[in-house]
C-alpha cells in the first residue's frame, strides 16, 4: 500500500510539471534553435553581444542570459558598442 502512494504522489508531481512548469518556457526549434545555439556561442567566445542575442536568450530561458548582459555591458563600457553600424 505505501508503495501506491508513493507512486501516486510521483505520478502527480510529473503530471503538475508536464502541465504547469514545462509550458511556460517556450522550445526552440529550427531556426529559432540555430539562433538561440549561435547567441550561446557568442558568449561562450566573448564575440560581440547584439541586443537581439539577449532578446533570443531571455526568450528561451538560456543559462548564459546573465553572462551574456554582463559581456554586452563590458563590451559598452569598453567603447565597443555592438549595435553600432562600424562594427563588422
Amino acid at each position: 500500500m505505501p508503495y501506491l502512494v508513493g507512486l501516486a504522489v510521483v505520478v502527480a508531481a510529473f503530471a503538475f510539471w508536464l502541465l504547469f512548469v514545462r509550458r511556460n518556457k517556450p522550445r526552440a526549434r529550427g531556426t529559432d534553435l540555430t539562433e538561440l545555439r549561435q547567441a550561446e556561442n557568442k558568449v561562450k567566445v566573448s564575440a560581440p553581444i547584439l541586443r537581439r542575442d539577449i532578446d533570443i536568450l531571455e526568450r528561451y530561458g538560456s543559462e548564459v542570459l546573465q553572462d551574456a548582459i554582463e559581456l554586452r555591458r563590458a563590451q559598452i563600457l569598453r567603447g565597443d558598442h555592438p549595435d553600432s553600424p562600424g562594427q563588422p
